[in-house]
């Protein structure tokens, strides 16, 4: 099975909190130019998105200068359904007793992403501990993925997990969707970013593709 994990971006898209709305702008018309075409204006960190390094480290990759060898991975998908600023533990992490290996992506399937409606969908939403932060920088993963619009949890202002994460050069992806659909722990994920020069993210497409999938 080939999945898509991503939100879809509209005017209407909820965004972080002093973020712009993304503006679509009709730019030629099939009636007058002979073809249709936009403008979009949005932040880098719009929808479903990766953070590169320099989103929070200072002289740090930024998402165009991050190899693209890592944008395809093996995922691992851990389930632990978090409610309003709870945290996911390095202990957490541990007790499915899943082989984590270095280059891995970990995908945190929280089922935040149920809340996309709710008012309290990015101030309330859950995040990491630094020791679970701590606890994958030491596996040295190549990502982490989470449900949640933000690593850290909504409470949090000065976005620790992702100046840990980040200075390490962990990627960070987050307000994935459709982590419930996923039938199995273990499947590849493609996530490919925008190359675009010097910013600290970009919005993704985020693929996850079961094992097996293209074999006849």
């Amino acid at each position: 099975m080939i999945l898509d994990l991503t939100r879809e971006v509209r005017n209407d898209t909820k965004v972080f909190p002093g973020s712009p709305l993304p503006k679509f702008i009709t730019w030629t018309k099939m009636d007058v130019h002979n073809y249709d075409s936009e403008v979009i204006f949005m932040s880098t960190h719009t929808g479903t998105h990766m953070d590169a390094p320099s989103h929070f480290a200072s002289n740090a990759s930024t998402i165009d200068k991050i190899s693209v060898g890592r944008f395809i991975s093996n995922a691992i998908l851990i389930k632990l359904k978090k409610g309003s600023n709870q945290l996911i533990t390095a202990d957490e992490i541990k007790a499915p007793n899943v082989s984590i290996k270095q280059g891995d992506t970990i995908v945190l399937s929280t089922l935040w992403e149920n809340e996309i409606d709710k008012d309290y969908f990015f101030s309330h939403c859950p995040g990491l501990t630094e020791d679970a932060a701590k606890y994958l920088i030491d596996k040295k993963v190549n990502a982490v993925g989470i449900d949640s619009p933000s690593i850290d949890r909504g409470s949090e202002s000065s976005f620790a997990v992702h100046k840990l994460l980040l200075s390490n050069e962990i990627l960070i992806v987050e307000n994935l969707c459709n982590l419930d659909k996923l039938n199995c722990q273990y499947f590849t994920l493609i996530m490919t970013p925008l190359k675009l020069s010097g910013a600290s993210g970009s919005p993704i497409r985020a693929i996850a593709v079961e094992k097996n999938v293209l074999e006849p």
